[in-house]
């Protein structure tokens, strides 16, 4: 098996490309290469500099690009789509997706700028080096929408879509009846990932983390494939639930403390202080989880604003 095939599993190959920046050495993305008899599909398509890699891993299974019938989205963020129009152009493939994303999938600089500069903490941040230069020049439209429960047929291999919001709101997984597999790119990350886990909403994930749990003991999952770390076995993959559950906890419960503490702080410094403790790194992606857990917690009524920052409103 080569390098660029990470492993194969029934009708999956998983495609592993490296990833830049903060990732280097210590996170890759996963695609995958799924075969039925009538279909070929790719879910997700990886970063643009990964395009080698995916024609080298199609070769290496017999397969030339121009096969691929079926370009299946996870969500749209920049690791997941930097290959799109590539395949669009070599393939004429038919790209699917949530509807909830497919403006940003559609548009590379609306897709940048509405995560990485969502807030004037977060514009000091290279829109190129941060997040374009993970997808290809252009991009290309979705053509056909799914949501939960829709099938997709790719003749003895049918893929039965599950929505997993939370991370991205417009996430969708994968489910293989026939051999028990269930293929979910990032709602579970992984905890040596080097970035604060990335929820756009927590109430929502932890819908999801409790809805892969159901569904993994309802539906009789044998095997769990993840974007950004190995398969693993049904309980090992409940387990990354809870765990992920109990980091998004760590989280807003450090967050309520420091508000506690220290009336009035801000924004930035919230995600410092919070980045620190987790040892992770103080970029963009930790300014979408924690605004999200504000934003809650304000609605909730358990902070208020003071000045520029928060306070707490017990």
């Amino acid at each position: 098996m080569s390098d660029v095939i990470a492993f194969k599993h029934g009708p999956f190959s998983a495609i592993s490309m490296g990833l830049p920046g903060d990732h280097a050495g210590k996170s890759a993305v996963r695609i995958f290469l799924v075969e039925g008899s009538d279909k070929t599909a790719l879910i997700d398509s990886g970063i643009h500099v990964g395009y080698g890699q995916l024609k080298q891993a199609f070769e290496g299974l017999g397969k030339q690009v121009s096969d691929l019938d079926y370009l299946l989205l996870t969500h749209e963020h920049m690791d997941h789509v930097g290959n799109n129009a590539a395949l669009k152009r070599d393939s004429d493939c038919t790209i699917f997706a949530h509807p909830a994303r497919a403006d940003r999938i559609a548009d590379n600089m609306l897709n940048a700028k509405t995560i990485v500069h969502a807030f004037p903490e977060g514009e000091h941040f290279d829109l190129a080096e941060e997040y374009l230069d993970w997808m290809g020049p252009d991009a290309v439209p979705v053509e056909r929408f799914y949501k939960e429960g829709d099938t997709i047929d790719l003749g003895g291999v049918t893929l039965e879509v599950v929505e997993v919001m939370g991370h991205s709101m417009g996430e969708v997984g994968f489910f293989d009846p026939a051999s028990k597999t269930l293929i979910i790119a990032d709602p579970l990350l992984p905890a040596f990932n080097p970035v604060l886990y990335l929820y756009e909403d927590a109430h929502v994930m932890r819908a999801t983390f409790q809805k892969i749990i159901d569904f993994i003991r309802e539906r009789g999952v044998e095997t769990v494939m993840f974007a950004h770390e190995d398969p693993c076995g049904p309980e090992e993959a409940i387990a990354k639930a809870e765990d992920c559950r109990a980091r998004v906890d760590a989280i807003e419960a450090s967050l309520r403390r420091r508000i506690k503490a220290s009336p009035g702080i801000g924004f930035a410094e919230l995600r410092d202080q919070i980045c620190d403790e987790f040892e992770k790194v103080r970029e963009w992606r930790a300014l979408v989880s924690i605004d999200a857990s504000l934003r809650d917690f304000e609605r909730r009524g358990l902070i208020r604003r003071q000045g520029d920052g928060w306070a707490d409103a017990g």
